[in-house]
């Protein structure tokens, strides 16, 4: 058994890939859309250029105050999956100026980057905002939820002379690049032939309890959840897919239910299974914040909580996918098994972690198992990676890292490029259009 653990310094990208260049460039970072995300993006970005933070711009401050006021003040957890060590945040950065209009802070702050955390069906439009201030783009996923902004959005980017990223969080786990260069750079298991991939999430009820609910601010579960594991797959595989088939339903979330309710005004919040007070009662897990208590069953959830994918790919290789969103809270999991012609490689990004409640992790590893078939039957290979509390598999904040290193003039194989979020969200809706229509699906790239 071999035993592998991520570098000790957060600063040392894993396969001894640099983090940032020596180029001198001031970075005037603005962040639009200052919620969870954006107030992650802030954190880490910070981490690396300190003072790089410029203004933020949103509806209100009010989310901006909540979380980086914590976060100063020493909540670590704040910022949602984009968790920040509040010894590393400096105290001014609550007192940067504030904007609700997003053009006027571009100009009046001289910014040269900007991080787009926005609700997702205002993508597009602040994309081309940035570009036509010739911004350095830093794009949350997905990259848009309609076909014609997706397209757009290519259009825009496919040529743009300024660094454009998606941040696909996972693509920088020590995990994940170990597996590629076993298939890819080692060749360890031969020729793929097929993937059979699954993610059950643990923590799914956050996504029905919350503005993701609603098909007109998301599109639906693929482009919020699903679309970091295509990455993935298409990272590790290095191949293009091109005919979608899918299903999909909603068997556990939606109803009837008012819209406001939440738990604490139910009448049933002793008894229902999804009520935080029955999660508290009997399975001894911690309460949430107003945030996390609106009812489950309410009447405008109209997205899917359970979908299943076949993708064809280049030459005939055969990948499925399943993803379900009401996993026991310590039932997570997340990978598969990438079968070629000389093994079968398994990818388990939940290999062992202990649950903290909200959708939050206290400790984690993450494992690579390796059988070939030259090798004696009871022969394995086996790499942990632990990621010890970090965020994303310990992804997040290489990936940070690999975006300033692209602004800064260097290069980077962590940060998501606009051509990976433009073939992963064409597979989201690739999907969803299999789902409504009962058909296979064609999938046609301009490359």
């Amino acid at each position: 058994m071999q035993v592998l653990r991520p570098p000790a310094s957060p600063i040392q990208m894993p396969h001894n890939r640099k983090v940032l260049s020596a180029m001198s460039l001031e970075l005037r970072v603005g962040v639009i859309g200052a919620g969870s995300s954006g107030c992650g993006h802030m954190f880490n970005l910070e981490y690396f250029s300190p003072g790089c933070i410029k203004s933020f711009c949103d509806v209100t401050r009010e989310n901006f105050d909540r979380i980086v006021g914590a976060t100063v003040g020493g909540a670590a957890n704040a910022a949602g999956d984009f968790r920040a060590d509040p010894r590393q945040v400096r105290p001014s950065l609550r007192d940067i100026p504030f904007y609700t209009d997003p053009e006027e802070m571009i100009v009046k702050e001289k910014l040269n980057v900007v991080t787009i955390n926005t609700f997702c069906r205002d993508h597009f439009d602040m994309v081309k905002l940035a570009v036509k201030h010739n911004q350095h783009i830093l794009l949350e996923k997905p990259i848009a939820i309609d076909a014609d902004d997706i397209e757009a959005t290519w259009e825009l980017l496919a040529d743009y002379p300024k660094v454009a990223t998606v941040n696909f969080t996972m693509r920088g786990a020590p995990v994940t690049l170990a597996a590629r260069d076993h298939i890819q750079t080692h060749g360890t298991i031969g020729d793929i032939v097929q993937v059979q991939y699954v993610n059950n999430v643990h923590y799914g009820d956050n996504y029905f309890r919350g503005w993701m609910r609603r098909s007109e601010n998301v599109g639906d579960l693929f482009l919020q959840k699903a679309t970091h594991d295509f990455d993935i797959i298409n990272t590790l595989i290095g191949l293009t897919p091109r005919r979608v088939a899918a299903f999909g339903s909603r068997k556990v979330y939606g109803g009837s239910r008012p819209n406001e309710l939440t738990c604490a005004e139910c009448d049933d919040k002793w008894t229902c299974s999804k009520s935080l007070y029955r999660a508290n009662l009997d399975g001894g897990r911690s309460g949430s914040g107003p945030k996390h208590q609106s009812c489950v069953f309410a009447d405008e959830i109209d997205i899917d909580d359970n979908q299943t994918v076949i993708f064809q790919y280049d030459g005939g290789v055969n990948v499925s996918y399943s993803q379900s969103f009401f996993a026991p809270p310590g039932g997570g999991q997340r990978g598969g098994y990438f079968v070629g012609s000389e093994g079968i490689l398994r990818l388990h990004y939940y290999h062992k972690f202990a649950d903290a409640g909200e959708g939050h992790t206290a400790s984690g590893a993450s494992s690579i198992e390796i059988t070939q078939r030259l090798e004696k039957p009871r022969s394995r290979k086996l790499e942990v990676y632990d990621w010890a509390g970090a965020s994303h598999f310990d992804g997040t904040r290489y990936g940070f890292a690999g975006k300033l290193e692209l602004i800064r003039g260097g290069q980077s194989d962590v940060a998501g490029s606009i051509r990976e979020g433009y073939v992963s969200a064409k597979m989201c809706l690739a999907a969803q259009q299999s789902i409504e229509t009962g058909q296979v699906v064609d999938l046609h790239f301009p490359f």
